[in-house]
């Protein structure tokens, strides 16, 4: 009797095991698989420049594109419009904040002059993108900027100190209006310098009005 009540205690236990294993199962096939990181592709280039268009970037960005691969391909390039177009790009993709992957996703490096690059991206990590969260899942429920559009107020010709020699600059202040306003800068003064045919941003400073 005793070995009787014993081999239904196990096959009661061993019943109970199987049935929770078949619920774990059946909970783990039920999860949704996380989508893999979105690869960013490069849609357009500017020959002999490091510009880049990415399959990210919106309208805004898509023509200003455009519009500065016109200038580049002229003969005689105008290097006052040049200026313009790098500052609004620059502030566009620094700005635009939300299509961004992560804090370290720094937007506008591409348009900083190439010694200052690390320079400039680590205090954008700790400063302007320091509470951005990470979106490789496209899971990111956080509100985060987007740039509407970008007005070029003045721009005046100056000179700015570049690798040991002041070269021929422009001081640019613009207006950057946002679909939504987040408190993020509105207007700003860039210097763009101007050194072996390529326009760089060397300076950005937010205006207090």
């Amino acid at each position: 009797m005793k070995k009787k009540s014993k081999l239904i205690i196990i096959i009661i236990a061993l019943v109970l095991i199987l049935a929770l294993i078949g619920v774990l199962v059946v909970k783990k096939l039920n999860e949704k698989t996380p989508e893999p990181p979105k690869q960013i592709e490069v849609i357009d280039n500017v020959n002999n420049y490091d510009y880049a268009l990415e399959d990210r970037d919106y309208d805004i960005y898509k023509d200003n594109f455009t519009k500065l691969k016109d200038i580049l391909n002229e003969e005689e390039i105008d290097y006052q419009s040049y200026s313009e177009y790098i500052a609004k790009l620059f502030l566009i993709d620094l700005y635009t904040i939300e299509n961004k992957i992560s804090k370290y996703d720094v937007g506008g490096v591409d348009f900083i002059y190439p010694d200052d690059q690390e320079k400039f991206k680590n205090k954008v990590i700790d400063t302007l993108y320091k509470l951005v969260m990470d979106n490789s899942t496209s899971t990111r429920k956080q509100e985060l900027p987007k740039v509407s559009n970008v007005i070029i107020e003045n721009t005046k010709e100056t000179t700015y100190e570049l690798a040991n020699k002041n070269v021929a600059s422009f001081e640019i202040t613009a207006l950057v209006e946002y679909e939504k306003d987040l408190g993020y800068d509105k207007n700003v003064k860039l210097i763009i310098a101007i050194l072996d045919k390529h326009a760089y941003v060397v300076n950005l400073s937010p205006i207090k009005k």
